[in-house]
């Protein structure tokens, strides 16, 4: 079994504009606050993205980040879709009410959402911009002596490797760390779907 499925033929799209007004205000109160730690709408971009799913077929998603991190957004998903690697949901943090426990539960793969750390009062890299989160059932955290989400039960033999899964050595990791992407799997306590960019990560691996 791999990771991957049949890579789609031709070039992937991504669509990146300013926050359309619909999105905003659907973002108001749920996943953008007004707080003075948020960035400002402005700050942020709106990203339409290509995806292949679970079943191998082309899809278009969408996610938003911070305005920096867009080159690296659009260099990782055209990593991952010539590699055929699928994503099984790519929809805004919003359609699940900002919730990151109903985001992961759905297998949905996301990024900008102003929040804190679990169990903690400090920003998530999510509040900035600045995380993705990939397919976390496959790709599970493993928090506080339990697995987040639940399903991801099933994925912690990371040496069974399935579809939608991001191992250590492989394909996905080494675009990670090419395009300034640390990955959470390489922290103590490993949070397989977590994304950070950061540009001077390279094969540092820093928790």
């Amino acid at each position: 079994m791999s990771a991957f499925l049949r890579p789609p033929r031709g070039e992937p799209r991504c669509e990146v504009s300013d926050l359309p007004r619909e999105v905003a205000a659907a973002m108001r109160g749920v996943s953008w606050r007004d707080d003075p730690r948020c960035p400002p709408l402005s700050a942020l971009a709106y990203l339409r993205l290509s995806h292949v799913g679970f079943d191998g077929v082309p899809a278009l998603g969408e996610l938003i980040v911070a305005r920096p991190v867009v080159s690296a957004t659009r260099a990782l998903f055209g990593r991952l879709w010539h590699l055929g690697f699928p994503v099984r949901s790519l929809r805004l943090i919003d359609a699940h009410g900002g919730s990151d426990d109903a985001s992961m539960a759905a297998d949905n793969s996301s990024a900008f959402n102003f929040r804190t750390i679990a169990g903690t009062d400090l920003l998530s890299q999510h509040a900035l911009g600045y995380a993705i989160d990939i397919n976390p059932v496959e790709n599970p955290w493993l928090a506080r002596k339990s697995v987040a989400p639940p399903a991801g039960a099933a994925f912690l033999d990371r040496q069974r490797v399935r579809p939608g899964m991001i191992v250590r050595p492989g394909p996905v990791t080494a675009a990670l760390d090419e395009l300034g992407w640390e990955w959470g799997g390489d922290w103590p306590v490993p949070d397989y779907h977590h994304l950070v960019w950061r540009p001077s990560a390279g094969t540092a691996r820093r928790p």
